[in-house]
């Protein structure tokens, strides 16, 4: 729990402090999670990715597994935004595998970014793509940096 002060009165706000992170670096990532795995969660983001959306439709190209996984890799999966090693998935609930709060580590969960997003016209290709913490993809206003909160992992080890 953290408290923050207000001029009228002090609340007590809840405040999860992040974890240490699994990896430090790209390197400890790919020595500690098999190719297959690395795979499959890129195959996901890929689905994901040409999924029919409420206000674009559904995309005119398809990207693959192999799109994804050469994205995190250019990248060495680092945020394009704000720099953070960005390779851990959202958190979920181990037995009913819903998905839990992640604010406190944002900044570590990897998330594929479009340029140009879709619904302003930008293509689903390759071309397009960047990796992108998943703090910074969804909070464009946020994309700072160097950032060090949300359970950032910077290079300086910080």
């Amino acid at each position: 729990m953290t408290v923050h002060e207000d001029a009228a009165e002090t609340a007590v706000v809840p405040f999860e402090v992040p974890p240490p992170p699994l990896w430090r670096t790209f390197e400890d990532f790919l020595d500690g999670v098999p190719m297959r795995d690395i795979r499959y969660w890129c195959g996901r983001k890929a689905v994901r990715a040409n999924r029919d959306r409420l206000m674009s439709g559904r995309p005119k190209e398809r990207i693959t597994t192999d799109d994804v996984v050469s994205v995190l890799t250019d990248a060495r999966g680092r945020s394009s935004h704000c720099g953070s090693l960005a390779v851990a998935g959202a958190p979920m609930h181990q037995e009913t595998r819903k998905p839990l709060a992640w604010a406190h580590i944002g900044r570590r969960i990897g998330s594929l970014d479009h340029f140009v997003a879709r619904i302003d016209g930008g293509p689903n290709t390759i071309d397009n793509l960047r990796w992108s913490c998943h703090w910074c993809n969804t909070w464009p206003s946020e994309r700072i940096p160097g950032a060090k909160d949300h359970g950032a992992i910077q290079p300086d080890g910080a």
